[in-house]
């Protein structure tokens, strides 16, 4: 069931598939910027067949839902504003939380401030600090840089993964990779296949929509590049951080931050990248029901 709901004067896009009184899981995208989209159509019925309640949301501004307000900045804290307004709306008591790529920190900041209202959280390859992101993928990307017989903007990169302070947004560091062209998007993937699969849910995602409002997000950037390893210390909630074997995002110190201050499993999802649910939704799905058997 898809519904526009009013939350602080602006109206969130809610896919809801499953049944109404299955376990509550909501979907909570990264990007930042990017919808629920992709998800929704790779596991979202999967998980319903599963006698889940899944819930995704294209966050304000982006996608199906209304245009950015002018009125309040956007800001993470907002953002949970708004998941929080949502699981009233539903009549949802607790639920359990998924949040993938910069989403993972916006729920890691919902448990940390709401934990009565969570029943777990699922850290889905979670961007907890882009500068820990950016030394390990920058390198590999100046790798398929010199494979491409483009020394300079190989060098380029390998340099700003090793300037001596934090990298942040201001460094644009993104555009140090842009020059890999179509490959830049194999960034984020196992290999051509699992891509492909990825290509074709957006293909097949309505046409007559406004993909560009999520570059309202870019906002947000500069919270990607704050390290919120400290705060996993902090977190009350039961917790799994589930990743594919080939993403670059949640790298291996991100990782073993996690389990070090959580003590919680670090699930690896085979033949995947940043995406494992488009990639492999079976397994993902597979994990993620693991996981709420032990709530």
């Amino acid at each position: 069931m898809e519904s526009l709901l009013e939350i602080d004067s602006t109206r969130l896009f809610v896919d809801q598939r499953g049944p109404e009184d299955g376990h509550p899981l909501l979907f909570i995208h990264g990007g930042p910027g990017n919808p629920c989209w992709d998800f929704m159509e790779s596991v979202g019925d999967l998980f319903a067949d599963q006698g889940i309640r899944i819930i995704g949301v294209d966050q304000r501004g982006v996608l199906r839902s209304d245009d950015l307000p002018e009125a309040a900045p956007l800001t993470v804290a907002l953002l949970v504003q708004d998941f929080e307004g949502i699981r009233r709306r539903l009549g949802i008591d607790r639920w359990t939380l998924i949040g993938h790529s910069s989403g993972g920190g916006y729920a890691l900041e919902y448990a940390l401030t709401r934990p009565e209202r969570i029943s777990g959280l699922i850290l889905d390859c979670p961007a907890l600090d882009a500068d820990a992101t950016d030394r390990h993928r920058l390198p590999r990307a100046a790798a398929m840089l010199d494979e491409d017989g483009n020394a300079d903007a190989a060098e380029a990169c390998r340099t700003l993964a090793g300037l001596e302070r934090r990298l942040t947004g201001d460094d644009r560091t993104w555009e140090a990779m842009l020059p890999l062209g179509p490959r830049y998007l194999d960034l984020f993937f196992h290999d051509r296949a699992t891509r492909g699969r990825y290509e074709e849910v957006m293909t097949a995602a309505q046409k007559d929509l406004d993909w560009g409002k999520g570059m309202s997000h870019l906002a947000l950037m500069p919270e990607m590049y704050r390290d919120r390893r400290p705060s996993l210390a902090s977190l009350t909630v039961p917790s799994v951080l589930i990743h594919g074997e080939d993403d670059l995002v949640a790298p291996p110190v991100v990782r073993d931050a996690y389990r070090t201050a959580t003590g919680g499993d670090v699930v690896t999802i085979p033949d995947a990248g940043h995406f494992a649910f488009v990639e492999q939704p079976e397994a993902y799905v597979g994990a993620v029901m693991r996981f709420l058997d032990t709530e």
